[in-house]
């Protein structure tokens, strides 16, 4: 039984460790075999990647510190992006929740129903015409700068 194994194993290595070649034919059809045929300019691949895989002649082939920085600054721009995102979401939470807040200021200042504010030491005052006004002006601005 292992020598069945065996003799499969080293078929196989041969078929792995074969050289490819790929050429174009006349209609422009790309051809990939082990042995290229006689007056064609074939080109030999590694074996087991494709056409396309191999980085081109011209291009440096990038090292793995070259690949490891490149990754993580792509990681660093997306993490940057999905913070500024997270944050533009809170800012347009906290915008909705402060005009709603104006609105319902205004809207009980508008009704004409009893209302008092706090003074300094911490007592209740309730609100005379001229107050309500002033109170009433600065809820409406309230009003224009948060709900935009």
């Amino acid at each position: 039984m292992r020598a069945v194994i065996l003799f499969i194993l080293a078929c196989l290595w041969g078929v792995a460790s074969a050289q490819v070649y790929t050429w174009r034919d006349a209609s422009g059809k790309i051809h990939y075999s082990d042995t290229p045929p006689p007056g064609v300019d074939a080109k030999k691949m590694r074996a087991g990647t494709p056409s396309g895989a191999a980085p081109p002649s011209g291009a440096p082939a990038r090292s793995v510190a070259e690949q490891d920085m490149e990754f993580r600054k792509r990681q660093t721009e997306t993490d940057k992006a999905r913070a500024k995102a997270e944050r533009e979401n809170s800012d347009a939470a906290d915008s909705k929740r402060n005009c709603e807040d104006a609105k319902r200021n205004l809207n009980a200042l508008e009704s004409g129903q009893r209302m008092s504010r706090l003074n300094e030491s911490g007592e209740s005052i309730p609100l005379d015409d001229e107050m309500r006004a002033q109170e009433t002006d600065k809820a409406r601005k309230s009003v224009q700068s948060w709900c935009k």
